[in-house]
């Protein structure tokens, strides 16, 4: 019978942001409003938004409600700023 190795399980230390030193790297919604593109969205819609740091802006266009780009952008800003923002040990 082959002998049998204990599995090691190697603890990964707590991260999160460094909010608190960089907080100017955050970035936040400056603008959605909407545009008057072409959409293939049901309800016709798309909307121009803009989220920003103290460093750089990113603008972009998104087909839908207001609520679901709101929503798009929320998970953008939550991408960009683990990108962005240096982490810390906890």
């Amino acid at each position: 019978m082959p002998e049998t190795k204990p599995i090691i399980k190697r603890t990964v230390p707590d991260i999160e942001l460094d909010r608190e030193q960089f907080a100017h790297l955050e970035y936040v919604v400056v603008k959605i409003e909407k545009a008057e593109l072409p959409s293939l969205s049901a309800t016709g819609n798309c909307y121009r938004y803009v989220v920003a740091n103290t460093v750089s802006e990113v603008t972009g266009y998104r087909q839908g409600t207001k609520e679901e780009v709101v929503h798009y952008c929320g998970t953008l800003i939550e991408d960009l700023n683990q990108r962005t923002i240096p982490k810390k040990k906890v």
